[in-house]
C-alpha cells in the first residue's frame, strides 16, 4: 500500500492556549496528534513540514522537533528523504499501549469518582458524558469515536493528577483509535456505548472501585474487539 504524499485540505488546528502551557514544539505535537484523532492524517502519511509551519505558525526548527518527540513516542518514523510518516501500529504495538491504558485509563476514572463531588465536576463530567452514552441511531454511534476523546479529556480534568496527565500516551492513543476508526461495526460501538454509560454512572455515584474496575474492563474489551484484526490492518 503506497503512503500520500501530501498533507489533507484541511489545516491543523493550533493548541488552545493554557494557564501553564507546554513548550512550542509539545503544543505542535499535540496538535497533530489530534489530527491523526480526527483522521485529517492517516496511517502511512508523510507529514508536509512547510504545510504545518503555515498552518501553525511556527518555524521549521520547532515543527522538526515536534517530529522528533512524536518519533520517540512511537507515533511517526523519521526516514531519511521522506521526514517523518504516519506509523501503523503492530499487534505488538497495540497490546502494549493497551496494557498501559488499562491501568491508567483505571486509575483516571478512580480518582474522577473520588473527586466528582467537587465544584461543577459533576454537571462537566455529565455534559461530557451525554452524547458519548446516549448513542442510538447509525450517525450517533459513527460520532461516539470523536466524542470519546472529550470523554477522557474532562475525566482526566477531574482526576486532577498532574503526573497522570504526563505519563497518558494521549498521542499513541489517538493514533490506535484512529487506525480502528473504519473497522468498528455497528455491534462494536453499541458495545462500547453500554461499556462508557457503566463507566459514567460508577463516576457520577462517587464509586471509585467501581469506576476503576468498569474503565479497565472496557480498556481489555477494547482489546478483543481489535486486536484480532491487526493483521488485515495493520501496513507492512
Amino acid at each position: 500500500m503506497t503512503p500520500p504524499r501530501t498533507a489533507p485540505p484541511s489545516p491543523v488546528q493550533r493548541s488552545t492556549p493554557s494557564a501553564h502551557p507546554p513548550s512550542t514544539p509539545d503544543r505542535v505535537a499535540d496538535a497533530i496528534g489530534r489530527a491523526i484523532l480526527t483522521r485529517r492524517f492517516t496511517v502511512g502519511q508523510r507529514l508536509i513540514e512547510a504545510d504545518l509551519t503555515r498552518d501553525l505558525g511556527v518555524s521549521r526548527s520547532t515543527v522538526r522537533e515536534a517530529f522528533r518527540i512524536l518519533a520517540s513516542s512511537g507515533v511517526v518514523e523519521l526516514t531519511p528523504h521522506r521526514g517523518a510518516v504516519i506509523r501503523s501500529l503492530t499487534r505488538s504495538d497495540a497490546e502494549g499501549l493497551l496494557g498501559v491504558l488499562e491501568v491508567l485509563t483505571g486509575l483516571s476514572a478512580r480518582l474522577a469518582a473520588a473527586n466528582i463531588g467537587i465544584g461543577t465536576n459533576a454537571k462537566r463530567f455529565e455534559a461530557a458524558a451525554r452524547k458519548l452514552v446516549e448513542a442510538q441511531t447509525p450517525a450517533q454511534l459513527e460520532r461516539i469515536l470523536d466524542e470519546r476523546a472529550n470523554y477522557y479529556r474532562v475525566m482526566f480534568d477531574i482526576a486532577d493528577n498532574a503526573e497522570l496527565s504526563r505519563v497518558m500516551p494521549h498521542t499513541r492513543a489517538h493514533l490506535f483509535r484512529a487506525q480502528f476508526h473504519g473497522v468498528m461495526t455497528t455491534a462494536d460501538l453499541r458495545a462500547m456505548v453500554a461499556e462508557y454509560r457503566g463507566i459514567t454512572v460508577a463516576i457520577l455515584e462517587g464509586d471509585p472501585a467501581k469506576a476503576e474496575a468498569r474503565a479497565r474492563r472496557h480498556i481489555r474489551k477494547t482489546g478483543e474487539r481489535t486486536l484480532p484484526r491487526m493483521s488485515a490492518f495493520t501496513l507492512s
